[in-house]
């Protein structure tokens, strides 16, 4: 049995109606408009909230975990200024000398679109393994 996929060029054509801004979204920018290491930022402050103190050293060594190269100090705040300039993330004075980095509710609204993008991504991709697979055999 055999299905007719769509080939690149008619994927590429398609129109869609799919948007990356929600309609109902405040303004402000939507997960795309972010760069990469923002995103990751991102996450990694939601993902050590209740483990331990989100300051800044404590994100860079979790991204540093995830980079072939090591987070410089000047990127990762510049950019956790940034996201709080856009109301993604507050910053809050911790003891004087370190200050904790906390997802707004504004952040976590983006988080899951995203989800659901990466979702939806691995279903195709699951179908897609599996029509190869089973299909092309």
């Amino acid at each position: 049995m055999t299905t007719e996929r769509p080939t690149m060029s008619d994927a590429h054509t398609q129109p869609t109606t799919e948007t990356n801004r929600d309609e109902t979204a405040c303004d402000g920018p939507t997960w795309y408009d972010l760069l990469g290491f923002q995103r990751d930022l991102l996450l990694v402050a939601v993902e050590v909230e209740g483990e331990e103190l989100p300051k800044g050293l404590t994100l860079k060594r979790r991204l540093d975990d995830r980079y072939s190269d090591p987070i410089n100090h000047g990127r990762l705040y510049t950019n956790l200024s940034e996201l709080e300039e856009e109301g993604l993330i507050e910053k809050e004075d911790f003891d004087g000398r370190t200050n904790a980095y906390r997802v707004t509710d504004r952040g976590r609204e983006l988080l899951p679109g995203h989800r659901d993008v990466i979702t939806d991504s691995l279903a195709k991709l699951e179908i897609f393994v599996f029509e190869n697979v089973v299909l092309d055999g």
